[in-house]
């Protein structure tokens, strides 16, 4: 593969790997994508810790021109979506357009060549026309301060260490969202005692997960039935997104049905109590789980009602004061969600770095393009989140839009194309107005979702839908084309 080639995808995760097998089907060959892990993947190569699992029906949770008819389970776990991805990677001929191992440290736009200038963490430059990049938000472990003091076995979740061993261990883990939720109950089996802190309990649903039949993956064989059975799981994803205005009869369905889980599994009332959310239903990640509540009510389990206060070299000490000696630490303490591209400097016209246009929350159009920015594209970009469906389906729709943008500035023999920061504008001005009508926006709570000033960054407002309609076809009026220098 050329380093000069047209362009350049930066991870193999699932946008990724959407966006290369788009370009193939389109008949371009001339790209390169570049991965810092050994293996494609990204977030199911980095998940590997017991019980890790996708919160979406698997059927939903893979490409719509690539469906498998022989997921394992209805929710399928880490390492199954992994070993699908490295099939889509085979099938669609990616492997000699994948360069692991490799991360780029740094990027600049060369507006006198209308070209991106790639440096890498092995040494090597890239000069691609166009530059793709996901920056899907879950992928920069955030670490508690002070956790350095401990001297014991310390890790996050999206970086397990599978050589140790927690059987007969005094252990911490810290968070109570959609990772704990999953490593707790087989922690709790193999720990001598297990301590949560917990510092704001979730709105937990059951997952009604079940290993799939021998029957059901041989009629799901015929593409019309495999169809059928997609569009099922996608409107019943997609008509959730109801409840996320924080009242109508699907919101308060919701509330209901965590109610009565919890009530179902957790019998002691002061337990209960302490696992009731103190926030409205949606502000927070709505998270499913049937066995973490019955994890909780083992002997050898505890929750502290609160955050860490301390790191001491043996345990830590909460915010009671009092010292909780232990083994090993796990940290499902999220991610850095409110940069773009954490520590990669990315440059634009005139020098404009990423992270100075994103003070204040970063934006983006349509979650994809940034003024100042030609040729850059982003794959699950600001306000392309959501809670209540699939990242495929905005993944596929922002890999199109990105592949009609590459294909119009070679109909049109252009050298680059930027968003207008006009259009930006209004588009942010929009979103931000449509947020502020729903559960996202209450003061109640904060989540990754929004800035500490309350910007909503990361939730797209509106049915997944919406979305598909908006992204079909870009408007090219929204941008500004520069033409190719003669030759």
């Amino acid at each position: 593969m050329s380093d000069s080639p047209t362009v350049v995808i930066l991870g193999a995760g699932m946008s990724g790997i959407c966006m290369g097998i788009m370009l193939k089907r389109a008949g371009i060959d001339s790209f390169l994508i570049v991965e810092r892990s050994p293996a494609v993947g990204g977030t199911w190569w980095d998940n590997i810790y017991p019980g890790a699992q996708c919160d979406v029906r698997s059927h939903l949770y893979s490409f719509s021109f690539q469906p498998k008819a022989d997921w394992s389970r209805v929710f399928a776990p880490s390492r199954e979506i992994q070993s699908y991805v490295e099939h889509c990677v085979d099938k669609y001929g990616l492997r000699r357009h994948l360069r692991l191992d490799t991360a780029v440290t740094a990027a600049r736009y060369a507006a006198d060549e209308s070209r991106w200038q790639l440096t890498t963490s092995t040494g090597s430059s890239l000069s691609p026309r166009i530059f793709v990049c996901s920056v899907g938000p879950l992928n920069t472990p955030r670490m508690p301060p002070g956790i350095e003091a401990f001297k014991g076995e310390v890790m996050h979740s999206a970086r397990w260490n599978p050589a140790y061993d927690f059987d007969g261990k005094r252990v911490a883990l810290i968070g109570s969202a959609a990772s704990a939720i999953q490593i707790t109950p087989p922690l709790a089996e193999s720990a001598a005692r297990l301590t949560i802190f917990q510092r704001t309990p979730s709105w937990i649903l059951p997952r009604p997960d079940r290993a799939y039949r021998r029957i059901e993956k041989t009629v799901l064989k015929f593409k019309p039935l495999a169809t059928l059975n997609r569009w099922w799981h996608y409107w019943a994803h997609d008509i959730r997104y109801l409840a996320f205005g924080g009242r109508g009869l699907v919101h308060r369905g919701m509330v209901a049905l965590a109610d009565s889980h919890r009530r179902a599994q957790v019998r002691d009332p002061a337990l209960r109590q302490l696992l009731r959310p103190r926030y409205p239903m949606g502000c927070k990640r709505v998270l499913i789980s049937s066995n973490y509540y019955p994890a909780l009510c083992r002997p050898n389990v505890e929750i502290i009602d609160g955050a860490a206060g301390a790191f001491t070299s043996d345990g830590i000490v909460a915010a009671d004061g009092k010292l909780h000696a232990v083994d090993a630490i796990v940290c499902a303490t999220g991610f850095d969600t409110l940069e773009l591209l954490p520590g990669l400097p990315i440059h634009g016209l005139g020098g404009l770095a990423l992270a100075n246009a994103a003070r204040g929350g970063p934006e983006a159009y349509r979650g994809t393009a940034v003024p100042g920015f030609p040729n850059l594209f982003l794959l699950l970009g600001p306000n392309t989140a959501t809670g209540h469906t699939s990242a495929l389906i905005f993944i596929e729709a922002q890999a199109a839009y990105t592949l009609k943008c590459i294909q119009e500035l070679g109909r049109q023999g252009q050298s680059s194309l930027e968003v207008r920061a006009d259009v930006v504008r209004r588009h942010n001005h929009d979103l931000q107005a449509r947020l502020a009508r729903t559960v996202w926006a209450s003061p109640a709570c904060g989540s990754w979702y929004k800035t500490a000033a309350g910007k909503i960054v990361a939730i797209y407002p509106g049915h997944s839908t919406r979305y598909l309609l908006e992204m079909r076809r870009p408007d090219f009026r929204d941008f500004r084309f520069s033409p190719r220098e003669p030759a």
